[in-house]
């Protein structure tokens, strides 16, 4: 076997084992997903609507780009949360729009899944705490209080999009240097390479540095 068809194999080899873990991740937030959304429907089977929004919850956040059960999951917290509402049950429609609130919030990356759901639900929170403000201290203007709860809710804490790019960049380099040091430090005989592994060596150390730096600050 030559250089290169080692190279090539072991190329083949990462790739295969990054499909793997890929496709093992995916699996299991599938089941998973499904799993907690047939345990919320049988939690509000049985009257319990807290149990119901936490396996719910769960399942949305066991996002999969494209996978159903994250929408659906959705829809049955937003279900619940316009019945309570109907139903003049404050406490449990809160409940409900705060686990959609809290799970698009977990799973938002560079980019927000179901952002619409987040305003959706962020407006619903803020009507039903001013409501619940009002009711107690009739001198309260609900309006003021409801804007207050939203301008609180939009507050965006999410880490610095700059230096997670910068964190991300950081990462592939040290990850990059890693398989250029797989394929490029060690010749067929299993000697080392000593210019290609130096290159390797470094751009492994400036990604970890970087990458460190990254999650530092952002």
């Amino acid at each position: 076997m030559n250089r290169r068809q080692q190279r090539k194999r072991r190329l083949l080899i990462v790739l295969a084992s990054i499909s793997l873990c890929v496709g093992v991740l995916s699996a299991r937030a599938l089941w998973e997903g499904r799993s907690a959304l047939q345990a919320g429907d049988a939690a509000l089977a049985e009257g319990d609507s807290a149990g119901a929004v936490r396996w719910w919850r769960r399942a949305a956040r066991w996002y999969l780009p494209m996978a159903p059960h994250v929408g659906t999951a959705y829809d049955k917290l937003r279900g619940l949360a316009a019945t309570a509402e109907e139903r003049g049950e404050p406490q449990v429609a809160i409940a409900a729009w705060t686990g959609i609130r809290s799970s698009v919030r977990a799973t938002r990356s560079f980019y927000t899944p179901y952002s619409d759901r987040l305003t959706e639900a962020d407006a619903h929170i803020a009507k039903l705490m001013a409501q619940a403000e009002f009711d107690a201290d009739t001198s309260k203007n609900v309006k003021e209080a409801e804007d207050w709860h939203l301008a609180l809710l939009g507050r965006d804490q999410m880490p610095s999009v700059g230096w997670s790019i910068i964190a991300l960049l950081g990462m592939a380099l040290w990850i990059g240097g890693g398989f250029a040091f797989a394929l490029r430090g060690v010749d067929e005989n299993d000697r080392l390479v000593p210019k290609a592994a130096a290159y390797s060596g470094a751009a492994v150390a400036l990604g970890l540095l970087t990458w460190l730096l990254g999650l530092h600050w952002a």
